[in-house]
């Protein structure tokens, strides 16, 4: 499903579904009160306040729903802003540091940001859950070669080996996003040094030729690769603007 048909879908079932089941709610409450003004037998309002509960879960799940297909922060936000936003209210909530340093000068394709925004969501959730970190940081950025690159990394206790594959934590959803667009995802993490994260995705999806090279590494990379990694050329977060 391409990200126009996701976001139409989303802001559908958002603004039209939501404000439908928002009404029946209010028009249960309201019938709700009248039938207590009225000393109504109590399993007959009993009745409808459990309804009223069960609309509330559908509107939940209208809301889960709407979100899993478009992140709502992307609507008015570009893909840095969104990251930092995140960053900013996970911070409060977690109590841990996570500097960010956006540097988006080129335009970034809906479908593009979106991956890079989901996958950005999986390794701070990730790092949150898992790292026992005292602070995350995230680089988001854009290339003169036309490619977006996310960088994520923690201080904490690393991933351990044997779970360090496509299979676990997540890391297939992740893997899956960057292949699909003809990109890139590499993880390295080593014992108590934490885990870096470097996704990289083609500014063009259309002309990426979606380019099947994906994958997620053990720590043990060649000294050739390191040289070559893009992560080695992308600004420390707190260089260039922190939240």
């Amino acid at each position: 499903m391409r990200e126009e048909e996701r976001t139409r879908i989303a802001r559908e079932l958002h603004d039209e579904l939501g404000q439908l089941l928002t009404c029946i709610k209010l028009d249960f409450v309201a019938t709700v009160r009248r039938l207590r003004e009225l000393k109504t037998p109590g399993d007959v309002v009993d009745r409808l306040q459990s309804a009223v509960g069960q609309v509330d879960l559908g509107i939940a799940m209208v809301r889960r729903i709407a979100t899993g297909l478009r992140p709502p922060g992307l609507d008015h936000r570009d893909l840095g802003g969104a990251i930092e936003y995140a960053a900013r209210r996970m911070s409060a909530i977690a109590g841990i540091a996570m500097p960010v340093a956006a540097r988006v000068n080129e335009t970034v394709e809906n479908e593009i940001a979106t991956a890079a925004f989901r996958v950005f969501e999986e390794a701070l959730t990730n790092a949150v859950r898992h790292s026992q970190a005292s602070r995350i940081s995230t680089t988001v950025g854009t290339t003169r070669r036309g490619r977006l690159i996310l960088y994520v990394s923690d201080n904490g206790v690393g991933i351990p080996k044997r779970r360090l594959n496509v299979r676990s934590l997540g890391l297939l959803g992740m893997s899956e996003r960057a292949r699909t667009l003809g990109g890139t995802l590499r993880i390295t993490s080593r014992a108590n040094h934490g885990t870096r994260v470097l996704l990289t995705l083609p500014l063009d999806a259309a002309a990426s030729g979606r380019d099947p090279g994906s994958g997620i590494r053990d720590p043990k990379v060649p000294d050739n690769v390191r040289r070559a990694d893009p992560a080695s050329r992308i600004p420390n977060p707190g260089q260039v603007r922190q939240v």
